[in-house]
């Protein structure tokens, strides 16, 4: 059994009866694990008692931005309806780390429906301070809000510098392959 099936089934197993401390030792210790993805079943697996955990983990601004970004993957794949409020406040935190809001939009794809999705990252993508965000922004609404949305990508893509143009390559090439 590979490595990542393997912790799976032990998480499964184990998650049942574990107490709160362990479901957060788990929780941190996957956080962790930086050589491997965690599917998402695992985190799945802990159940609701790591939902809290996650949501905390997330939101600390004393933790590692990495940290914070995988606690917030995390936490869509565990309750998406908790990441939802969770993301769109971290989103919109211009104190919070760049990588961590980016995690955040991202989330946003994973777990809103596409109309909301479009509102909720349309003010990011007309008005983010920061080019990587709204090229985050952009192509997340290409990638999960439908061709409806590459018109305003589109849009905010001839609006940007020339020299942010590159960072928005890859909404660009999803909204053509939409059309």
């Amino acid at each position: 059994m590979n490595a990542p099936l393997a912790l799976l089934a032990a998480t499964l197993l184990a998650a049942a009866n574990m107490s709160d401390a362990e479901v957060r030792a788990q929780a941190e210790a996957l956080l962790g694990a930086i050589d491997r993805p965690i599917p998402e079943a695992t985190w799945r697996a802990l159940g609701p008692a790591a939902v809290p955990v996650l949501a905390e983990i997330a939101a600390s601004e004393s933790r590692m931005p990495s940290t914070r970004s995988a606690a917030l993957a995390a936490l869509a794949a565990a309750d998406p309806t908790r990441a939802e409020p969770l993301a769109r406040s971290v989103v919109d935190d211009e104190a919070a780390p760049l990588t961590v809001r980016e995690a955040a939009v991202r989330m946003l794809g994973r777990v809103l429906a596409p109309a909301k999705l479009r509102s909720a990252l349309a003010p990011v993508l007309r008005a983010a301070r920061q080019a990587g965000l709204r090229s985050v922004a952009a192509e997340t609404l290409a990638r999960h809000a439908g061709a409806e949305a590459c018109a305003e990508v589109m849009d905010q893509i001839s609006l940007e510098p020339e020299a942010f143009r590159p960072a928005f390559h890859r909404s660009a090439g999803l909204c053509a392959r939409a059309r």
